[in-house]
């Protein structure tokens, strides 16, 4: 299928992965944060962060209870573990900070008042202004073309203790391409986290959607704990 014959969902989402630079991200997702939820992940079928969400919940503790979800957006993971959190029925006291590099992303994801507290961040710079204390890292849609490498899993460990729980997802293609099994090797054999439990999961349902070319992209899920 050629650029012409994609519908706009697609071309937004290969326009995401054509970008370079800290300043492509951030010129790209201003005016992307607009359309995102409608006309990207809706059109889409975009499930990534129902998935990151639902793995977060089986393996979550009590003591995981202050989350941080990086690469935000507009706040989807968030939404969705709020909504799980609520059609269970249950009580479960956690709070949510939202990091992301675009200022546009976290303007939307502000108005859904889902997150504690949100920031502004380029995680491929020092993390030393985030809190430190996290229980939970999450991450679904930032690791992938474009955007973040395997070098960032070892400083995200400054957002984290002893225990802290991380749920990354990685795009699966570009899991392979750029090494992250030798970093996370690395970082297990440092005695730094535990060995992951990997999850290759779906990144979108596009059962109904007008154009079914990513249908079958998915994501390595990674799972670990700090030591």
């Amino acid at each position: 299928m050629n650029n012409k014959g994609k519908n706009k969902s697609t071309r937004l989402l290969e326009g995401a992965y054509a970008v370079k630079t800290v300043e492509d991200n951030i010129e790209y997702y201003r005016d992307f944060a607009e359309i995102y939820d409608t006309e990207f992940a809706d059109d889409m079928g975009y499930v990534y962060p129902a998935v990151i969400a639902e793995v977060f919940a089986r393996h979550r503790k009590p003591s995981d209870a202050l989350i941080a979800d990086i690469g935000c957006g507009t706040g989807l993971v968030a939404g969705v573990l709020r909504t799980q959190n609520s059609n269970q029925n249950k009580n479960d006291s956690f709070e949510i900070d939202g990091i992301d590099l675009s200022k546009e992303m976290l303007d939307a994801a502000r108005e859904k008042k889902l997150y504690r507290a949100l920031y502004q961040a380029d995680l491929t710079q020092s993390l030393s202004h985030l809190p430190g204390n996290y229980g939970a890292v999450l991450s679904a849609g930032t690791f992938t073309f474009g955007h973040l490498g395997p070098d960032i899993l070892p400083e995200l460990l400054q957002l984290g203790r002893t225990d802290t729980l991380y749920c990354i997802g990685v795009n699966s293609v570009h899991f392979e391409a750029q090494g992250f099994s030798s970093i996370l090797d690395s970082m297990v054999e440092k005695g730094h986290i535990s060995r992951p439990v990997s999850e290759v999961r779906k990144i979108y349902d596009q059962q109904n959607a007008s154009d079914t070319s990513h249908a079958d992209d998915t994501a390595r899920v990674m799972v670990y704990r700090q030591l």
